[in-house]
């Protein structure tokens, strides 16, 4: 009996080793760094996309009453179709325009806005449970607060709070479901359990580049709003198009890609200047 303790306990540590050898970090700047290399390498490619992604966001400007006119739907679905293209393309993976891979992204995409939505109805119910658990006396000047201050969008602690909150959800809401969709539009896994097993330990790291990227839409859209330059539509043309590179580039951290046979015909590789 004592033998079979010492080999079942000799047996969790190499598990737990193992476990920990298997745990991948990524390094935020090398990715930055490799991307920005990336896009200077093919910056007529990058100048192609960003042009593309300019157009489509100058057609939704031209749509009368944004999302709430029917048109908006069709130009959504043309949208998805353009940012998978743009994946594939970045990955290489022809044919770039593949119905059966656009078809596979809408799982995890969907999965992504369920998720966002349920946390915000979570942000707005739960609060209302303590109250039909009789804890009314306590809890109503919280409440009332917390309500306050979730209805006020257009006040400072309203907005930093929120924004607060979804930086700190975003490695779970986002960033690792994000990868998973990556994932699923070449052909690979499309679970979005099997992205947060594959970037476990990487937590403060997703955070931290939800914190880069929301830190240079915001103060872009405070240019724009203070200087009255309407430059915002310029810059939401290039950012996204640069952090999909990094977000690929994250991706191939921890998605191994399976090697091509040595006999089999080069893929094709981008233009460069």
């Amino acid at each position: 009996m004592t033998r079979m303790r010492k080999k079942r306990r000799i047996l969790r540590k190499t598990k737990r080793k193992s476990a920990n050898i298997e745990i991948k970090k990524i390094s935020l700047f090398t990715s930055l760094k490799s991307s920005a290399k990336f896009v200077l390498l093919f910056k007529r490619t990058f100048l192609l996309w960003c042009m593309a992604n300019f157009a489509f966001l100058y057609v939704f400007r031209l749509i009368p009453n944004g999302w709430t006119n029917s048109l908006s739907i069709l130009w959504l679905v043309a949208y998805y179709v353009f940012w998978c293209i743009f994946v594939r393309h970045i990955q290489q993976h022809p044919p770039y325009f593949s119905l059966i891979r656009i078809f596979n992204g809408l799982i995890p995409a969907s999965k992504i806005m369920f998720i966002n939505i349920l946390i915000y109805l979570l942000l707005v119910v739960a609060p209302y449970i303590p109250l039909f658990m009789g804890f009314r006396d306590k809890y109503l000047e919280f409440f009332e607060q917390y309500m306050a201050i979730l209805q006020s969008h257009d006040s400072l602690p309203g907005k930093s709070s929120f924004y607060l909150l979804m930086l700190l959800l975003s490695p779970y809401t986002i960033s690792r479901p994000y990868l998973a969709w990556i994932s699923s539009l070449i052909g690979k896994s499309r679970s979005i359990m099997d992205a947060y097993k594959k970037t476990r330990g990487n937590y403060w790291n997703f955070v931290l580049c939800a914190v880069i990227m929301s830190a240079l839409f915001a103060l872009s859209y405070y240019i724009d709003l203070k200087y009255k330059i309407d430059s915002l539509l310029y810059v939401m043309a290039i950012l996204p198009i640069y952090f999909n590179v990094v977000f690929i580039d994250i991706y191939k951290t921890f998605y191994k890609r399976k090697r091509t046979p040595k006999n089999a015909p080069p893929k094709p590789v981008l233009s460069s200047d």
